[in-house]
């Protein structure tokens, strides 16, 4: 059957809208209609009707210097610089990560921004406790938890945290609100099971919060595992090149120099 949402048709068109994206490359930034049409063997008038969809959705463009043809657009420049930066932090951190953990003899935990909230990507579990507190890999956060009050403190993401917002009753809302408040200081904590907390820390990018990560199993209220983790997340903004947006948000980790 191809009625209805969700049927065969609407997955070919996915599956099509797939195969015309992935003509573009590096080596080939712009096509015409005719162009990718005999590259993927469909007719001329049915990927030119594809590439005007396309283009409306923002995700191709008329090309400036070839009117006939197009070229990535926005939204996929967007995306790509999405993609990318997620790429680099998780290609970054695991090796701050796991020196942290073997420091501090707990797992270390690292979020991404997901579509409604914090999700779990990375975890070091290197610690030298003999009780193992875990966290698993694909987990969505809630929103405020340690590591989601940090995202929506400084993700730029105002949608998804304005429908957040605007979900909680006013009680609710206070109690968040306060919690989110900590963040300023960039470091939060949340009461985790037997008296043992979870410690939070942003990091950055050249734009924008790029991740958070997390001490899992932390003694309540100990200072020197905090101290670790908050410096142990600027190292990785560093990597990120994202210190100036760090010292615009945040002060320096107390065994860091200030450039003044």
């Amino acid at each position: 059957m191809t009625n209805g949402s969700g049927g065969t048709g609407d997955i070919q068109a996915v599956q099509r809208v797939g195969q015309l994206l992935a003509l573009f490359t590096a080596n080939r930034p712009r096509l015409t209609a005719a162009e990718a049409a005999a590259l993927v063997g469909l007719n001329r008038s049915t990927v030119s009707r594809y590439f005007g969809s396309l283009a409306l959705a923002g995700f191709l463009e008329r090309s400036h210097d070839e009117p006939t043809a197009y070229e990535p657009g926005p939204l996929l420049v967007q995306l790509g610089a999405v993609a990318q930066g997620r790429r680099r932090v998780l290609d970054i951190a695991p090796r701050h990560m796991r020196q942290l953990s073997r420091e501090i003899g707990l797992t270390v935990v690292l979020s991404l921004w997901g579509a409604s909230g914090p999700v779990v990507s990375l975890v070091s579990e290197v610690g030298t406790s003999p009780i193992l507190v875990t966290v698993r890999i694909g987990a969505t956060l809630d929103m405020d938890s340690a590591q989601g009050r940090l995202f929506l403190k400084f993700s730029p993401d105002r949608h998804v945290i304005t429908k957040y917002w605007a979900s909680l009753d006013p009680a609710e809302r206070a109690r968040v609100e306060k919690l989110v408040a900590e963040a300023e200081r960039g470091i939060t904590h949340a009461e985790g099971p037997l008296g043992m907390s979870i410690i939070a820390a942003p990091v950055f990018d050249d734009h924008e919060i790029a991740a958070t990560i997390a001490a899992v199993g932390a003694p309540h209220g100990d200072e020197r595992i905090a101290a670790a983790l908050y410096r142990t997340a600027y190292e990785i903004t560093v990597d990120l090149a994202g210190t100036d947006l760090w010292v615009s948000q945040l002060p320096l980790p107390d065994d860091i120099p200030s450039a003044d």
